[in-house]
């Protein structure tokens, strides 16, 4: 008695693990339908250019447009869904991508393909951060990786079928089959979301986040504004920023090669369509059994060292473009990066969700979201400058180097704490007001009760 006691949070009861897990792995298939479909016609993008009678610059200007679209509305869509819920960005997401693919179908000129780019990617920046918030909202903290590599399994599973089968339609019967399975399989994908993915970022929890909001708006002309800002984000700072540039690296090693890779490998290894589809499904496959297999060595051995020797194993496949041209060697060399990425994305993204609070999850996400756009929006930028002093063997080496600098950086640099917290809830800092009232209030409790008792025992 006499001894104040001030909460840090409040701490709700978690989702129950059997429905966890039921919500993740339909979150997985519903994510392997998506990838699945966009995978079909993903080798046919810079066919289909060609046709329109241009090349890699302007498949990387639609690289570009979906890029900076992603940028600017990442971390707006991530508000969102820590805002409105992670459902309806998730639904309205996939209802994009089926709407994108009928656009991609449909597009008589190189300009329609990079204005229909742009907005599938402004219109589906949310995915990302509302997939990531939802596995944050149900998965336990020490199973954080291990569920991340779910969802990352079922993207890997629609690699290893799409781009083969859309090869093989391309090849027999030219672009309609191809699209329009992935139409059907698009429309398919938003049926089966809608009945199995529930809201987890629940009315209750959203109404908490806007109270804790309110109450460190109130106390920003104390802390100032910036300051509350700075908290939001994930801590250390140092950390978020190293992850940040793993997250930039990654996605801008891919994009410098990927507007020259379709055609490098169609004019001058003179690949078929469905050998290209092939490689990409052998690394959707090496990625998806290295996500069920490795995607939680990270909850046991720790994000860094994990993150290490990922990026190492990634940088496999450019290494092998840049020194092969053999068909079976860059075969090997996929299926080792794929199990880099395998992992290196659930620690990644576990990392993130870590050090970040709990009511910002999901802008946190899309931070990481838009600075991955920024990065394929830079390499194609980068590639339609220098295309025509740079070889592609020059471009892989480029790649492959980066990925190996960036394991240097997160050796040198990475420093993450070794007991995090999901939520810090500024609302609760001390304040001389807060702490009079309750002293009183516990005084005058202190005073009925030996009055109480003193009545008792006087009758």
């Amino acid at each position: 008695m006499g001894t104040v006691v001030e909460a840090a949070r409040v701490t709700t009861p978690g989702t129950d693990p059997r429905r966890a897990r039921n919500i993740i792995i339909l979150l997985a298939v519903c994510t392997a339908l998506q990838m699945t479909s966009y995978g079909m016609i993903f080798p046919l993008f810079a066919r289909k250019i060609g046709d329109f009678g241009d090349s890699v610059e302007v498949l990387a200007l639609s690289v570009m447009a979906y890029s900076l679209a992603g940028v600017i509305a990442a971390p707006i869509m991530g508000s969102l869904a820590d805002r409105f819920g992670r459902r309806p960005l998730i639904l309205g997401s996939f209802a994009v991508f089926a709407a994108a693919f009928i656009g991609y179908y449909l597009a008589a000129t190189s300009l329609a393909f990079i204005l229909i780019r742009g907005l599938a990617g402004a219109l589906t920046a949310g995915l990302g951060p509302a997939t990531m918030g939802l596995v944050a909202d149900i998965a336990p903290r020490a199973e954080r990786a291990r569920w991340i590599g779910i969802i990352g399994g079922g993207t890997s599973a629609g690699f290893i079928v799409g781009p083969v089968v859309g090869g093989l339609l391309y090849d027999r019967w030219g672009y309609g089959p191809p699209f329009l399975a992935s139409i059907g399989i698009a429309l398919l994908t938003i049926v089966v979301a809608f009945l199995a993915i529930p809201e987890t970022h629940t009315r209750e929890k959203r109404r908490r986040a806007a109270l804790d909001e309110k109450r460190a708006a109130r106390l920003a002309p104390e802390t100032g504004t910036a300051a509350s800002l700075v908290a939001s984000l994930p801590h250390p700072l140092l950390a978020f920023g190293t992850l940040l540039f793993v997250n930039l690296s990654m996605i801008f090693a891919w994009f410098f090669i990927d507007p020259q890779l379709p055609f490098y490998v169609f004019d001058e290894l003179e690949w078929s369509t469905a050998q290209f589809g092939a490689v990409i499904s052998v690394y959707g496959w090496a990625t998806l059994i290295g996500n069920l297999t490795l995607g939680r060595s990270s909850d046991r051995f720790g994000r860094k060292p994990i993150l290490i020797i990922g990026l190492v194993l990634h940088s496999a496949q450019y290494g092998g473009l840049m020194l092969s041209d053999v068909f079976w060697v860059i075969i090997g060399a996929f299926i080792i990066a794929g199990l880099g990425e395998a992992l290196v994305t659930p620690a990644l993204s576990a990392a993130y969700l870590d050090i970040t609070p709990e009511e910002h999850r999901s802008r946190a996400m899309g931070i990481k979201t838009a600075v991955g756009s920024l990065g394929s929006l830079l390499a194609p930028a980068l590639v339609a400058i220098v295309i025509g002093s740079l070889s592609p063997q020059g471009a892989f080496f480029i790649s492959a180097a980066l990925i190996l600098v960036t394991a240097l950086v997160v050796l040198i640099a990475l420093r993450l704490p070794a007991r995090t917290y999901a939520a810090r809830d500024l609302a609760w800092e001390a304040s001389q007001e807060r702490v009079i009232a309750a002293q009183t209030v516990l005084r005058n409790l202190t005073v009925s009760a030996t009055e109480a008792r003193e009545v008792r025992s006087a009758g």
